[in-house]
């Protein structure tokens, strides 16, 4: 029986304010009785990239992170009194709207609040995603994932451990290279979660895609910041990619800094693990 109320409105991109066009990228929901707030976007861009003129990737993309990173800090934790940081708890999407993006006048748009009962939000954020965002895109453009879905799929259970929040952007520079990760945390080394999608069109794809993290670790190799390198694998979801996906794995193996590769079916045991190392280090309390 569905009994958990909750509120939602779609998050649309927007070009071109004098010509009108906008395309569905998102969800935001919010169910403040269990308490619940969650945002869910589409970080594929090449219909946004091909559909307007100047469209500029990395902006959006960081646009979106400011967004996800400002929605999980609504995220209700055990430990404190209160459970949203507002001055009052939100009880519609609306309340959420105007804490993580309290300017509207910019390219990414909120559309008007909708709402609705179930009985697990999670789900119904899943739910209204499939059908109000990725049904616009043609099967044939979502063919595949990048590096950021791969990441959301990590992340959801990395967030039920609450060890999400205390991930940081880190980068390793030298004479030679510049490398960015978005994803890591210091324990004395710095430790790098790496999402590596192999979910390609081609198989010829992920062994390219292999090959480039194995020269980016090869480079690392000898850095005095590093300590584990770990490598988080979007598994291909075609069938006959399976062999070139085992032929990627092998070539990963032979990177030789401190590494872990893991890959979905054990995202769960890979949170539990983190989350006990970061508890026995100090690194995150045993409240969170």
């Amino acid at each position: 029986m569905r009994t958990i109320p909750y509120t939602y409105c779609l998050v649309k991109y927007l070009h071109d304010p004098s010509v009108g066009e906008m395309l569905n990228i998102g969800v935001l929901l919010c169910a403040p009785a269990v308490p619940f707030v969650r945002a869910k976007f589409n970080l594929h861009y090449e219909r946004l990239s091909s559909a307007f003129v100047h469209f500029d990737g990395e902006h959006y993309r960081q646009i979106i992170g400011g967004i996800e990173r400002r929605v999980q800090k609504l995220e209700p934790r055990r430990d404190e009194s209160k459970l949203f940081p507002l001055s009052e708890d939100p009880q519609t999407v609306e309340d959420v709207i105007s804490f993580v993006a309290p300017d509207r006048a910019l390219s990414i748009q909120f559309g008007p609040m909708l709402a609705g009962v179930t009985d697990e939000p999670e789900a119904e954020l899943d739910h209204i995603y499939e059908q109000s965002v990725l049904a616009q895109y043609p099967q044939k453009e979502r063919k595949g994932r990048n590096d950021d879905e791969v990441w959301h799929q990590y992340r959801k259970s990395l967030q039920a451990k609450r060890v999400d929040k205390y991930l940081e952007p880190k980068i390793f520079v030298s004479e030679s290279y510049e490398f960015r990760f978005d994803h890591a945390f210091k324990n004395e080394r710095w430790h790098v979660l790496k999402p590596v999608t192999m979910d390609y069109a081609t198989a010829e794809t992920m062994q390219n895609r292999a090959t480039r993290v194995l020269g980016e670790a090869s480079a690392l190799d000898g850095n005095t910041e590093l300590g584990t390198y770990y490598i988080l694998l979007g598994e291909p979801q075609d069938e006959s990619h399976k062999s070139a996906y085992i032929k990627a794995k092998n070539l990963l193996n032979k990177i030789r800094v401190k590494k872990e590769i893991v890959e979905e079916d054990a995202a769960q045991h890979f949170a539990d693990e983190l989350a006990n190392y970061m508890e026995e280090h100090g690194l995150i309390g045993t409240q969170d």
